[in-house]
């Protein structure tokens, strides 16, 4: 097994009382890319509730897995063409409510944002109203995560995708906790068999 630790966001109590105050780091003094989607998005139209604070840091573990993947810190990129007609489509727009358009758009590619009834992720075939033109299936995932790694090789098995998936839940409070994540079958080579039939 290997460990990854991204200390980054690592406060103390001392620090956190005497350098940032009561409310923690603001969105300024955080790493941008590793903010989960209640940090980046909080001005604009996100409602924090402070229970689900510690969900954050397991965003950044997702962060930190696919950029391993991957090869590259930039795991939220849209192809040209796709940046090409969103521009068209968006003329008039400032480039903080683009990039933000293009964020949004690279999370619902990588099935963490669901075009649909309160962002909720819906696994699963998309029905012929929805507006994406992919489907979020583990396979179809799977295939698109490979497609952009360089090596061509992608996460190597379901369990990886399914963690991955758990650490970025666009919602925090679906976001798996510490302890489930220690217990995912990932990790517990043992137990895939037995979750594979509840799933």
């Amino acid at each position: 097994m290997r460990r990854i630790i991204d200390f980054g966001s690592a406060i103390d109590l001392y620090t956190l009382q005497n350098l940032y105050g009561s409310s923690g780091p603001t969105r300024y003094e955080e790493t941008e890319e590793y903010s989960p989607p209640e940090s980046t998005l909080q001005g604009n139209w996100w409602r924090v509730h402070g229970n689900q604070v510690n969900r954050y840091d397991l965003w950044s573990i997702g962060i930190v897995m696919l950029e391993l993947i991957l090869g590259t810190p930039h795991v939220f990129q849209i192809h040209d063409r796709t940046r090409a007609l969103l521009d068209k489509h968006l003329e008039g727009w400032g480039s903080s409510a683009l990039n933000t358009a293009y964020l949004l758009r690279a999370m619902m590619e990588m099935c963490i944002l669901y075009p649909g009834k309160h962002g909720h992720h819906r696994p699963g075939a998309m029905d012929s109203s929805n507006p994406a033109s992919w489907v979020c299936t583990e396979e179809n995932l799977m295939l698109q995560i490979k497609t952009h790694d360089p090596l061509g090789i992608g996460l190597g098995d379901i369990w990886a995708l399914r963690l991955l998936r758990a650490f970025l839940q666009w919602h925090p409070e679906d976001r798996i906790t510490v302890e489930e994540a220690l217990k995912h079958p990932y990790f517990h080579p043992s137990v895939q068999g037995t979750e594979d039939e509840k799933n």
